[in-house]
């Protein structure tokens, strides 16, 4: 929910601090808006790091040295710890404290920031990156149960739009991150774009300890799902790991083979263990019965690789191929951030018209159409290619978006909002973190099909089209391409590379696009508006423990 609720529910603002349609304890509606004030900021902090990083990819591969592996790793070591420890925190909070989780995992996030930027090199910056994501785990697992539970009896309007406004927070700094994060690498330095976090950070913890309430915390006994934690975080590892190294270093490396088998296996193990521990799971996998449920995290996922998932390659493609500047690819990413702004109120609009799954199923449809689109892309194209699929999947993202949440959580008891919000937003950095492994595993192998010896002909030099030449394209480094080719071969190889690239990208395009078109019609047969929880529809006990 982002604007599109904002506008929906435009002057229910002051409903935030009320309990009853009396009016409420003064005490009550400071701490309702505290926590919704804290946990936006926190949302938009967490956001604009994704977004930043990904303008400054070439600044930082140039920097460091980094391959395309290390860039991905940049990428995914955040998204794949955010991912595989927010199950655990919202489930966890449930149990000992919202707060508590909260507080830590914005601790936690602001050392990670000071780390990143003061990282000397490509291995300490994607360290300090996993810690980050762990960090925004602990907060964004957290996040909305604390506002479920700080607006528990409040009027069902009042709590909508305070979820609006904490997801509107992710939705600005999400349309404001390309700019903001382009014009600190132009005028300052990429280390920045990790430092401006720290002051934000320091900001919120200060809030949370004033004024937000502890929420969560039951009596008696309690056990937290650590087989599942630890299964979780090694089967993401282990496969994210086996698609980038298998990439680059080919798939029938033992190391790559055994990384692929331990984390498939793992994974099974993980799926056993949670549907043997049942609601004392971190993910109750019984909540994927609610066909509602499963289409909200399954669309969360598609509409993740759709956007954050290809962006990587797309900033490569503009800054390192057609040499925009950091601040230029900020201004054309900004395309895609303007048209959500648009599509999140005309998706509230519509839901007052059709239901719900017909919005969500028009989202991807023109996600999908969108990226269709751009197939075919050429190297002689200018970034003006982009514009018409960039504002489509803007356009579909606002269509998509602003319902996701809000789904996943309507349709489980209020006791189980920590869990079903951290399984929710899960699936947004797996999303991501499967998006870039596996359009990176489609780059490198199309680029090592268009750049065979054979390709390169009497260019070949021995090590070129096996070794470093190809790495260098992957990373979208093709000034150290033609640093690296003497005269006369300069020019051809790097025509080849150039085409190389822009055939991978079109390659990445279809796949993108035939599988939005999927969710779409996916979003049809799953999302139904009777899925909704009603505390009335309960068993007599859970609705008085629930009252």
């Amino acid at each position: 929910m982002t604007e599109a609720e904002i506008t929906q529910h435009g002057g229910d603002a002051e409903e935030l601090g009320s309990e009853t349609p009396k009016e409420a304890p003064r005490e009550v509606g400071s701490a309702r808006r505290w926590t919704t004030a804290v946990t936006a900021l926190a949302a938009a902090l967490m956001t604009l790091d994704i977004t930043v990083v990904n303008v400054a990819m070439p600044e930082i591969g140039a920097d460091l040295g980094a391959s395309l592996d290390g860039l991905q790793w940049i990428v995914n070591a955040y998204t794949l710890s955010f991912a595989a420890l927010l199950l655990t925190a919202g489930s966890v909070s449930d149990l000992i404290g919202r707060r508590k989780i909260f507080l830590a995992g914005v601790a936690v996030f602001t050392l990670a920031s000071a780390a990143c930027a003061l990282a000397p090199n490509a291995g300490v910056l994607i360290a300090s990156r996993a810690v980050q994501g762990a960090g925004g785990a602990m907060v964004l697992g957290t996040s909305l149960a604390l506002i479920s539970g700080v607006f528990e009896g409040a009027p069902a309007r009042a709590r909508t739009t305070a979820i609006g406004l904490f997801t509107a927070g992710g939705a600005v700094s999400a349309a404001l991150g390309p700019l903001v994060g382009g014009s600190i690498v132009e005028w300052l330095s990429w280390p920045w774009l990790f430092a401006v976090n720290v002051p934000i950070g320091l900001l919120i913890v200060y809030g949370t300890v004033r004024k937000v309430p502890e929420s969560g915390a039951v009596a008696g006994p309690h056990r937290i799902d650590y087989a599942g934690a630890v299964l979780a975080v090694l089967a993401l590892f282990l496969l994210n790991y086996g698609l980038l190294t298998g990439a680059e270093d080919g798939w029938s490396k033992p190391h790559v083979l055994a990384s692929l088998t331990a984390g498939a296996l793992l994974a099974v193990a993980f799926v056993g263990v949670q549907w043997r521990l049942g609601e004392r799971a971190m993910l109750d996998l019984r909540l994927f019965a609610i066909p509602t449920f499963a289409g909200a995290l399954l669309l969360s996922f598609a509409a993740r690789i759709f956007s954050f998932g290809m962006l990587p390659f797309l900033t490569l493609w503009l800054g390192g191929m057609l040499h925009l500047t950091p601040i230029e690819i900020g201004l054309v990413l900004l395309a895609q951030s303007v048209a959500i702004v648009i599509g999140a109120p005309l998706s509230g609009l519509l839901t007052k018209r059709v239901p719900v799954a017909w919005v969500l199923a028009l989202g991807m449809a023109v996600v999908g159409v969108g990226v269709l689109l751009t197939v075919g892309i050429s190297p002689d194209d200018s970034w003006t290619v982009l514009l018409p699929m960039l504002v489509m999947i803007g356009i579909g993202a606002g269509l998509t978006l602003p319902h996701l949440l809000a789904l996943a959580v309507n349709v489980v008891p209020p006791s189980r909002a920590g869990t079903a919000s951290g399984a929710a937003n899960s699936f947004f950095p797996l999303g991501t973190a499967t998006g870039v492994a596996v359009f990176g595993v489609v780059l490198s192998g199309k680029v090592g099909e268009v750049m065979s010896t054979s390709a390169l002909g009497e260019h070949a030099v021995p090590g070129w089209a096996t070794g470093e030449l190809r790495r260098l394209v992957t990373a979208g480094r093709f000034d150290a391409v033609a640093a690296a080719v003497p005269e006369p071969a300069r020019n051809p190889v790097l025509a080849l590379a150039h085409t190389a690239y822009t055939e991978a990208l079109s390659h990445i395009f279809l796949i993108a696009g035939v599988a939005a078109l999927v969710a779409a019609a996916a979003s049809l047969v799953l999302v139904r508006e009777k899925d909704t929880y009603e505390a009335a529809e309960a068993e007599p006990e859970t609705a008085a423990t629930q009252a």
